[in-house]
């Protein structure tokens, strides 16, 4: 297990729940910011539990790996949506094609270490 990517996963996993209540309870947003923003969260749901649960996979595995290269994206992807909309920072908007590339690149990397862990008789 590997304790770091764990705690990012789960402190990833409380920012969605908190980030979710506070837009849903006390923010006034147009539907194209609101549509915007239940994509950053929906996204940083997922991964969140992704990584948890990569966090978890046997060391040998080494499937925590891509959890590193899920949380560069994740937070790349929903943070700078977050920024965009919620502290109004438009340019930093710009940084969500990043992220989403790089989600990209951690699920080739599983499909990459799905066919180099070798199978058990």
């Amino acid at each position: 297990m590997n304790r770091c990517v764990l705690l990012v996963g789960a402190v990833l996993g409380l920012v969605s729940v908190v980030l979710g209540a506070v837009v849903d309870h006390s923010v006034e947003l147009n539907v194209s910011d609101a549509d915007s923003i239940e994509t950053a969260l929906r996204y940083n749901m997922i991964y969140s539990v992704l990584i948890v649960a990569l966090s978890l996979a046997p060391v040998e595995t080494k499937l925590y790996q891509a959890a590193y290269v899920f949380i560069v994206g994740a937070v790349f992807f929903s943070f700078s949506i977050y920024a965009s909309v919620l502290l109004t920072v438009p340019y930093i908007i710009y940084l969500t094609p990043f992220g989403g590339v790089t989600l990209m690149m951690a699920w080739v990397f599983l499909i990459i270490r799905a066919f180099q862990i070798k199978r058990e008789p």
